[in-house]
């Protein structure tokens, strides 16, 4: 159960996005990996440029930004289904882009936002394309987590955070509803971005 409202970015954020945040701030602009820059998912970032990233929206617009939490990031997915992908429970081909999802970016790299349809609340890319960052610590057996969906962010293993939707280099398997993975705060990687929560007033 969700204790509080909030709102999710219909995409995940882009290297054009990204790179505005950059130049306001004279942070270094990740790598593109040569595919390209412009509306695809923004790559190379670790947890804490994420962090700094939704901070930095918070100031500049006067609402809550932040990154959502583990909860929030799977309510969102599923988007009151309850489904082995946010789809249905078949795989099909070219719903997304992971390692074996049919897609032409499959295996390859990330695609531009908005190519595969979105859910059933008009989210694109919650699974596939690119993992994406939330909110959590990582623990191994949601024991800890709070009641309430918001983010777990004590203990043991907070040099880890929680990813979450699999990517263009994971097997189909990995973009499951309920998946996630974890990884070090900072590091960052070709197939990892992040997408923006706000909180409602």
């Amino acid at each position: 159960m969700l204790g509080k409202g909030f709102a999710i970015g219909r995409y995940p954020v882009t290297f054009e996005e990204y790179d505005v945040f950059c130049e306001r701030t004279g942070r270094r602009k990740p790598d593109d990996e040569g595919w390209g820059r412009g509306r695809r998912p923004v790559v190379n970032v670790n947890w804490n440029d994420a962090t700094a990233y939704a901070q930095w929206l918070a100031r500049e617009s006067g609402e809550r930004y932040r990154l959502p939490s583990n909860a929030e990031f799977e309510y969102a997915t599923r988007a009151g289904g309850s489904t082995r992908y946010p789809w249905g429970d078949a795989l099909g081909r070219d719903a997304a882009n992971c390692g074996g999802c049919g897609s032409l970016w499959d295996s390859r790299r990330a695609a531009p936002v908005g190519r595969f349809p979105p859910n059933a609340w008009g989210l694109y890319d919650m699974v596939g394309n690119v993992w994406q960052w939330v909110a959590d610590c990582w623990d191994a057996d949601y024991r800890a987590n709070p009641d309430d969906g918001g983010a777990y962010t004590t203990g043991a293993y907070c040099d880890k955070k929680v990813i979450r939707g699999g990517s263009w280099s994971a097997e189909a398997k990995e973009v499951r509803s309920a998946n996630r993975w974890r990884d070090f705060t900072v590091r960052s990687s070709d197939d990892i971005g992040f997408r923006v929560a706000r909180e409602m007033r």
